[in-house]
């Protein structure tokens, strides 16, 4: 929908224009989503009432409903998807209830917002996009923010008093999955919590130090379960992984972040990864 309707003129027009444009998360709203109890019975009402109507009812659905909370109409994403479609059901919904025009009811923001945390916390953005087309969805990267406390940053920097160019050691596990397991391209599934590691390993290499601040080379790999679904698949996201970090000798402060990955795989196609961290 992003990459089509989404991202047609006229349909982003008529949405601003003649409706309050809402999308919900398939995963909120599951017994265990963090929708409240009065959010999925109000679904789940909106379901029963396209029953009844004998309109088209779903997960992966458009529906329009009115002020009153009366269902108007629906439609399958697959239909929904084509901009010529999705038109001509908006714009019969505006002459069939004779919808006033006006101004946007919230203004555009990004989707994708830095996560609120303590000052002494490394945030970083990550991004992580199909780059064949293969076995992933290609049309849009994938983002995520990842939050590392200060126990994260002494585990990236070794809890080093000092610094000297040839030294070398292995980060935890517990840090270095709280970065690796966001590496795989966009999927239905982003419940991370499901993905498992069968193997990962991260190291680093300080390049440089002058005593007061020092840059260390990151390098390690990754091999990890993420299935496509919410159900197992066997699919694998693989690869290395290739970066640095800036940090303070004594504090053990990370000042910059920036990691990529390298020659990645899944479900047949390749996928990149982005991250960095940001101030």
């Amino acid at each position: 929908m992003r990459a089509g309707p989404l991202s047609n003129k006229k349909v982003v027009d008529l949405l601003n224009r003649y409706f309050v444009p809402v999308y919900t998360s398939n995963e909120d709203y599951s017994s265990k989503g963090r929708a409240s109890k009065e959010e999925k019975a109000e679904r789940e009402r909106i379901f029963k009432a396209g029953y009844a109507a004998k309109k088209s009812v779903g997960t992966v659905h458009v529906y329009i409903v009115a002020p009153n909370g009366d269902l108007v109409d629906s439609m399958h994403v697959a239909e929904a998807a084509k901009p010529a479609k999705l038109i001509a059901l908006l714009e019969k919904t505006v002459a069939d209830l004779k919808v006033s025009g006006g101004e946007p009811v919230v203004k555009t923001h990004p989707q994708s917002e830095r996560p609120a945390c303590e000052a002494d916390c490394l945030t970083l953005h990550l991004t992580a996009r199909s780059l064949d087309g293969k076995g992933a969805w290609s049309e849009f990267p994938g983002e995520n923010w990842i939050v590392l406390s200060p126990g994260d940053q002494q585990q990236l920097t070794g809890k080093r008093e000092k610094a000297q160019v040839g030294d070398t050691w292995e980060i935890g596990p517990e840090t270095s999955q709280k970065i690796l397991t966001y590496f795989y391209p966009a999927t239905e599934n982003n419940d991370v919590s499901k993905n498992h590691f069968l193997n990962q390993q991260l190291g680093a290499t300080v390049v440089s130090s002058d005593g007061k601040t020092a840059r260390a080379k990151l390098a390690g790999n990754f091999r990890m379960e993420h299935s496509f679904y919410h159900k197992p698949d066997g699919k694998i996201a693989e690869g290395s992984v290739l970066g640095f970090i800036d940090f303070a000798p004594g504090t053990g402060r990370v000042t910059g972040f920036r990691m990529i990955s390298d020659k990645a795989t899944y479900a047949g196609g390749t996928f990149g990864v982005a991250v960095r961290s940001i101030d």
